[in-house]
């Protein structure tokens, strides 16, 4: 938490004098201040030709309410997931968390513009259910977070260690069910290690039975002459 707090801090003041770079241990401080955010992949040419300008849009906004980010969505971060970025470059405003999509022209006077006047205003924000935070797509960002954990899995084994495709599909489905099982087995031993092995039924039973009974119980009881007496009368009714 004094780590997080601290990178928070940092990435606060560098926000006042240029792009802030965003990753999963600050993409949390967009949901406060105003931002304007651009999702962009290293290898896409629109976003390289719009990579000056952005610093230059970052370089402008310092001394003023308006913080510049950026964010990889090629390296998987939780926020680049929750966007759900279709094509890149892709530009989002946000307000106090609430996030809509930019759809002017991309040069440094429209974005400006675009953040002084206030153009946001007069956009649709992303439903609930779509935006960044909510509980849909928080469990959406770590299922795709998981299966990129996968897929990275995958190449290594592949391409580093040389293990046929088939045979590492295999590793992945066969390892997480073998692990399960060893962890069940695991917690069931160390439980009969510390509160031993359950009693069955039937020796409960004999355990009851083997107690000596009080004089109280032996009073109570019916006598052996009696009950025999009550069933030869019932069978001559």
């Amino acid at each position: 938490m004094l780590i997080r707090f601290i990178a928070t801090i940092v990435f606060l003041k560098l926000s006042k004098s240029e792009v802030v770079p965003l990753t999963d241990d600050n993409s949390h401080i967009v949901f406060s201040g105003e931002w304007f955010i651009k999702a962009y992949a290293p290898w896409c040419g629109a976003c390289r030709s719009i990579a000056k300008p952005w610093n230059d849009l970052g370089t402008w906004a310092e001394g003023t309410d308006f913080n510049i980010a950026e964010i990889d969505i090629t390296v998987g971060y939780q926020l680049s997931n929750q966007l759900l970025v279709s094509r890149i470059p892709t530009l989002f405003h946000v307000k106090d968390g609430v996030f809509t999509q930019y759809q002017g022209a991309r040069d440094l006077d429209a974005w400006k513009t675009f953040l002084v006047q206030k153009g946001s205003e007069s956009l649709e924000p992303l439903s609930w259910y779509r935006s960044p935070g909510s509980p849909t797509m928080t469990v959406f960002g770590y299922l795709i977070s998981f299966a990129l954990k996968i897929n990275d899995m995958q190449n290594y084994l592949t391409e580093e260690i040389g293990i046929p495709v088939v045979l590492s599909i295999i590793l992945l489905i066969v390892a997480p069910i073998i692990l399960s099982i060893t962890l069940f087995l695991s917690s069931v031993w160390i439980i009969h290690k510390i509160w031993g092995k359950p009693k069955p039924v039937h020796a409960i039973g004999k355990q009851r039975a083997a107690k000596p009974r009080t004089g109280s119980q032996i009073q109570n009881e019916p006598n052996k002459e009696e009950i025999i007496q009550d069933s030869a009368e019932k069978k001559c009714q």
